[in-house]
């Protein structure tokens, strides 16, 4: 389970350009919102997800009935828990993450994006210590990325989050990891057919499928 949820460390600029990539934003002229919300992404492909997640949560704070800016305010931080071992640092970033992802669970409830999200948090504490937090959070994460398909059966992140904790258990008892390639590749129209016209409405992780391919050695 340990190799296949470290993956994370390694894909975080590639999440950050995609993201980036698949921001619709309507209109010549950009608001002060789209204008801030791109200055916290620039920030992330920095590699500076501290000063990108304060940033996402100042807007946030101004935006007020809007939940996605406290979803990439909770994504930096949680993306960031993955590039050390120091279990202070990742429980003081999952912590904050958390937060965020409470309040924008207060403003949207029962959102597939941040009902996932909070299953890769969980993650997170799993990749840090998986002798102390795969029993007490394996359930609750497969649980959460269940719940997620549930809301949103559309959504390819939401797919993809559950075919890689899955594989990662599948990996950790030696089981055949096979079975996973047609269930992976299955994502890949969900991605192409995503559409959604809201502003930053979340729209990355193609790039994992081919990676999540090569682990299960899929033709």
């Amino acid at each position: 389970m340990k190799n296949t949820i470290t993956r994370n460390r390694h894909f975080t600029s590639l999440f950050i350009l995609m993201t980036i990539l698949g921001i619709a934003v309507s209109g010549q002229s950009q608001s002060q919102y789209e204008s801030g919300m791109q200055q916290a992404f620039g920030l992330w492909s920095d590699a500076k997800p501290i000063q990108a997640s304060a940033l996402f949560e100042r807007i946030a704070l101004a935006e007020k009935d809007n939940w996605i800016p406290y979803y990439y305010a909770a994504n930096t931080l949680i993306t960031a828990s993955f590039a050390t071992k120091e279990a202070s640092t990742v429980n003081e970033l999952l912590k904050k993450a958390e937060s965020f992802i409470a309040t924008g669970h207060a403003l949207s409830p029962e959102n597939s994006e941040l009902t996932t999200l909070e299953g890769t948090m969980y993650t997170g504490y799993v990749a840090m210590d998986p002798a102390t937090y795969g029993m007490k959070y394996s359930n609750k994460i497969i649980n959460l990325h269940s719940k997620a398909i549930d809301l949103d059966p559309k959504n390819p992140r939401a797919q993809l989050n559950k075919i890689e904790f899955d594989m990662g258990t599948a990996r950790f008892f030696g089981n055949d990891m096979a079975a996973f390639c047609p269930l992976i590749k299955g994502t890949k129209p969900l991605f192409e057919n995503q559409k959604k016209s809201i502003p930053f409405y979340p729209s990355y992780g193609v790039d994992r499928i081919g990676s999540m391919l090569q682990q299960c050695n899929c033709n």
